[in-house]
């Protein structure tokens, strides 16, 4: 990728669009070389590809200006470049970079071939009334070809057709007309350029909108406040911002594909999906939250909304026609080396799981089984003893050497095969000792949770500071060498069989309260220790309430400085975060449903394609979100918006999926039969195990407050 070039099309195009009276007028584009861009150089073009013509259409979008820039330059300029035959290339190019010729794709609706001629029925051609040629896509024969037809010619009649934006549309109706077909491939191509096109334009559209309104609200005040200070206010806004994040991710990744050259279907497929079936809330909840001005049609929105529209109802892609089963080019936007590691993590945890299958550990409590018992120490220092604690960790602290996409790949593995990992130990203790803690603390503990003969829990959560962390009341006063710790913790995960508590307690009670909070590591064999079991609703002792009377801490257990453990929290959960959104999950969950549905004999059902299709849709938009919160945490620059949009995207969606899932089961399966009772049992219990999601790890609420806060710059939510 040329970022050179790329940030070269955002400048120009930035400035025409800076020019209100020139915006939206192709003869200005022109004239700033806009239209030159897709046009290779020997026909007076810039020789640029779908890369560069996608942030063209995307910046297009943004600003809400309708021009044939998708039809021209990606549909009819890139598929000429590519496949025109010289005399297309000379007859039409020069005249497209000029902006002397405008092109548009036919592509929805049937039409045939044969003899140089074309006859069907083409609908929703937009600028068909002032293209010079329409590329219309025609069956000839066996194969599927792009044929270039003049709209004025004989044999063509333009239908005025319903639209919902001001981009003209027409029904074209073809009677023989005449036609000049397009070089081989030339079909193939243009489908996917219109498609990736599309999908990109949707995303910038979209942008538009989210940034319309967050500025609205910003601005608009009522009750004495800004809207946007309303938490309300804020948790919708938080949604748009989800929404468009996710549809960026998703046209990128299928114009990277396209422009790549590489097998693209799949992921133009949940392009399409995520453009035409998820956006339309979005623009909805941008008008609810305009009030009445939104639906002022001289007010940019109603543009955006109703282009965006229009966008939908030509991409129309339902969740059944998203393909479920992974073809062998899934994941090309990892490396080589990426994709060995994770087809290894594969069918490592798949052993894994079988091995420990139906292993369940009885709890002293009735009724209940131990999460983190026996069992689950034999599988983490089975882990350990096969080199796969440390994927991501530092090669000098005994770790692989390798990255967050890596360590990503091993938690999305481990969760498809729901392998139960020590997240607590890996992804907050490990890093936050690895770059905080004393030498003695690294000696003490880094290889140890790497040998996975050490477990640590998590105690943050007070009866009365939950989400409100910062009111917490544990305290830790200084004697002499030690910290004597008096409180209480709730919900304490793994409590009950952890080596050591990394406990939150205030050192300072006269601070303000996000100050004067240090970190402690608690030896639980102190005797001032002790833990009363909470059973969860999946009927597993899993998390506790934990107590701390007199429990005394050596100074040298203290982690970082003194008074300042919020900064550690708020660090490490923002990685936390990131853990807590694998798609993996959602994909392990897909798969068991897939394999139970052939084996039924329901995968054909209307209802089951429809919801695996979402499924899939949901699990890649999922996993792209993952590689690239990764990424940018590898590279340091994590944002808090992307941290939490990842958590509040997969926690909301694996809880609405587990739902749909089990009725589907219910629905076409015999819980009374052997296997369809085992899988309704493991969806039912992970149903209940996923209850946690929305609140563990940072409450939704307050996660969407950060996303409106750090991603759209909306003010603080006062409390």
């Amino acid at each position: 990728m040329d970022e050179e070039a790329i940030n070269a099309v955002r400048a120009v195009v930035g400035e025409v669009l800076e020019r209100e009276a020139d915006a939206g007028s192709w003869t200005a584009w022109a004239s700033s070389g806009l239209t030159s861009l897709a046009v290779p150089e020997d026909q007076g073009g810039e020789g640029l590809g779908l890369t560069e013509i996608a942030v063209l259409l995307r910046e297009a979008g943004r600003a809400g200006v309708q021009v044939p820039a998708w039809e021209t330059l990606c549909c009819g300029a890139l598929t000429l470049a590519s496949h025109g035959t010289e005399a297309q290339r000379k007859e039409l190019l020069p005249g497209v970079a000029a902006g002397e010729i405008v092109l548009t794709p036919a592509l929805r609706g049937e039409a045939s071939h044969a003899d140089g001629r074309v006859s069907g029925r083409k609908v929703a051609v937009t600028h068909a009334d002032a293209a010079h040629r329409l590329l219309v896509t025609a069956r000839d024969g066996d194969r599927d070809v792009v044929a270039l037809v003049d709209p004025q010619g004989p044999g063509v009649t333009l239908l005025p057709a319903s639209a919902s934006s001001a981009t003209p549309q027409h029904t074209v109706v073809l009677d023989d007309a005449p036609a000049d077909v397009l070089e081989d491939g030339a079909a193939a191509r243009l489908d996917d350029l219109a498609r990736a096109g599309l999908a990109v334009l949707a995303a910038g559209v979209l942008a538009g909108a989210r940034d319309l309104t967050a500025d609205y609200v910003k601005g608009r005040r009522q009750f004495g406040r800004a809207l946007a200070e309303f938490q309300a206010v804020s948790l919708q806004m938080a949604d748009v911002y989800v929404a468009s994040r996710t549809l960026d991710l998703a046209a990128d990744n299928a114009v990277w594909r396209v422009a790549e050259g590489l097998p693209a279907g799949e992921d133009l497929a949940v392009a399409g999906y995520w453009a035409s079936q998820v956006a339309p809330y979005a623009f909805r909840t941008c008008h609810h939250l305009h009030g009445g001005m939104g639906v002022d049609i001289t007010y940019p929105l109603v543009g955006y909304t109703t282009w965006g529209t229009d966008l939908a109802h030509v991409l129309d892609t339902t969740a059944a026609q998203v393909p479920v089963e992974s073809s062998a080019t899934k994941n090309l936007e990892l490396t080589d080396e990426q994709r060995a590691l994770k087809a290894r993590l594969r069918d490592y945890f798949g052993g894994v799981a079988a091995e420990y299958a139906g292993q369940h550990d009885p709890d002293p409590v009735e009724g209940a089984w131990d999460r983190h018992g026996p069992t689950y120490s034999r599988l983490i220092r089975q882990l350990g003893t096969d080199g796969w604690m440390g994927v991501g960790w530092p090669k000098e602290y005994g770790g692989h050497g390798l990255g967050e996409i890596e360590q990503t790949i091993f938690a999305n593995e481990a969760q498809y095969a729901d392998v139960h990992l020590p997240s607590v130990t890996l992804q907050t203790v490990g890093p936050t000792l690895i770059r905080y803690g004393t030498e003695k603390q690294k000696d003490l503990f880094l290889k140890r949770i790497l040998e996975g003969d050490v477990h640590f829990a998590i105690g943050y959560s007070e009866p009365d500071a939950g989400t409100d962390l910062a009111s917490l009341r544990t305290t830790a006063r200084r004697d002499g060498d030690h910290y004597v710790v008096n409180g209480q913790k709730m919900w304490t995960t793994g409590g009950h069989h952890a080596d050591y508590l990394w406990l939150a307690v205030r050192t300072d009670p006269d601070a303000p309260k996000h100050k004067g909070i240090s970190i402690l590591i608690v030896d639980t064999k102190d005797p001032g220790y002790s833990w009363t079991p909470i059973i969860t609703a999946d009927g597993s002792h899993h998390v506790n309430a934990t107590y701390f009377n007199d429990v005394r801490v050596p100074v040298d257990m203290l982690v970082g400085e003194e008074n300042q453990g919020w900064r550690l929290i708020t660090t490490q959960l923002n990685h936390e975060r990131v853990m807590l959104g694998p798609a993996g999950r959602i994909e392990g969950l897909r798969d068991r449903v897939v394999r139970w549905a052939d084996a039924a004999g329901v995968r054909d059902e209307p209802d089951v394609r429809d919801l695996l299709g979402k499924t899939t849709a949901v699990f890649r938009i999922n996993e792209l979100l993952n590689w690239e919160v990764a990424r940018a945490a590898a590279s340091g620059e994590l944002k808090v918006a992307d941290a939490s949009s990842s958590k509040v995207f997969a926690s909301d969606q694996v809880q609405h999926l587990l739902a749909d899932l089990v009725s589907l089961v219910h629905r076409h399966g015999d819980p009374g039969d052997p296997a369809t009772r085992e899988l309704l049992d493991y969806l039912d219990g992970q149903a209940k195990r996923n209850l946690v999601i929305t609140f563990g790890g940072g409450v939704q609420e307050v996660q969407r407050e950060l996303i409106s806060m750090f991603g759209l710059g909306l003010p603080r939510v006062p409390r």
